[in-house]
């Protein structure tokens, strides 16, 4: 079975191809440089770039796949969430090689996307707990068994990676702030600033409001104080915060759900201490797998829509 999946949801269009259940290309027409001058995603801009790129990124996936369009037997996309206009063309595109090849179509969720972006090297085994962290999103996920998608908990207003962001902002370091904010958290103190673990109570939701607010509130106070900042200092103490939160919530839910499986999902999980933080508390509860996408999955790709196309047709044939 050869598919072609395109992901589309955000600034990033993306072209993969999955040939006998590989990855054969996995090709991302990033818009990093064309958003940072504004702080973020404009979504006017990453719709009209997508238009302009998706031949582009079509080609060179067929090219590094090595076939040509006509061998392509499944089309996935997805379709939803994500910004809409980005959404739409990714939509058109997909449709408009499903009818000039007649060939199925599929419509997929992008957050069961990046739930199986980690298993395209490395199999669950169910049942399965991931941690979804990314620029919108912020969940706990339970699988009992494939493809069965139990949201456990969710943010309750700012995403982690979001928080991430508007951190970085405020202390200049520009977008995306995520990357940044972990790059300089390596050479910091994270006992230097004190700030909140919030959403302490029995559920599996998480809230990032109170961190944002406090951590722009001691930079502004700082600033107006004519107070240095130690950017390393500040970015080490609001990882150590930001992580604990969500760790907090997470191992709440792994004692409950006794997973066999525990995974990372979306943009986020390239933090360096996310990742470190995850090993060691499978090691604490004796979890026998412990799933973290390779950084190539953690961001917005195609290859985890192709991932997921397949997971359904292995479905679909049972």
């Amino acid at each position: 079975m050869t598919i072609l999946a395109i992901e589309s949801s955000c600034d990033e269009f993306s072209v993969a191809i999955m040939i006998d259940n590989k990855i054969k290309a996995n090709i991302i027409s990033s818009q990093i440089k064309d958003h940072s001058q504004y702080g973020g995603v404009i979504p006017e801009l990453a719709s009209r770039l997508h238009v302009k790129n998706f031949s582009i990124v079509i080609k060179e996936a067929l090219l590094k796949a090595n076939i040509s369009l006509d061998k392509v037997e499944q089309i996935a996309y997805t379709a939803r969430p994500g910004l809409i206009g980005s959404l739409i063309i990714g939509k058109l595109v997909a449709q408009t090689l499903a009818l000039y090849l007649n060939v199925p179509i599929m419509d997929l969720n992008h957050i069961e996307g990046h739930i199986y972006g980690a298993s395209i090297e490395e199999e669950f085994i169910y049942p399965v707990l991931a941690l979804v962290v990314s620029g919108g999103h912020t969940q706990i996920i339970h699988l009992k068994e494939a493809l069965s998608f139990e949201i456990l908990g969710t943010t309750q207003d700012d995403a982690v990676g979001e928080c991430y962001d508007k951190v970085a902002r405020a202390l200049g370091l520009g977008y995306p702030g995520g990357p940044k904010i972990d790059n300089n958290a390596q050479n910091g103190n994270e006992n230097f600033y004190i700030l909140p673990v919030v959403k302490k109570d029995d559920s599996f939701d998480f809230s990032f409001s109170g961190l944002k607010t406090a951590s722009l509130n001691l930079i502004n106070k700082l600033k107006i104080s004519n107070k240095e900042i130690n950017v390393n200092d500040f970015c080490a103490s609001f990882q150590k915060c930001a992580i604990e939160n969500l760790m907090i919530k997470f191992e709440k839910a792994i004692k409950i759900i006794k997973p066999r499986t525990i995974t990372l999902a979306g943009g986020v999980s390239s933090n360096k201490l996310l990742r470190k933080k995850i090993f060691s508390i499978a090691s604490m509860y004796n979890i026998s797998r412990t799933i973290v996408p390779q950084l190539q999955y953690c961001t917005d790709n195609a290859a985890m829509i192709a991932n997921l196309c397949r997971e359904y047709l292995i479905k679909n044939k049972k």
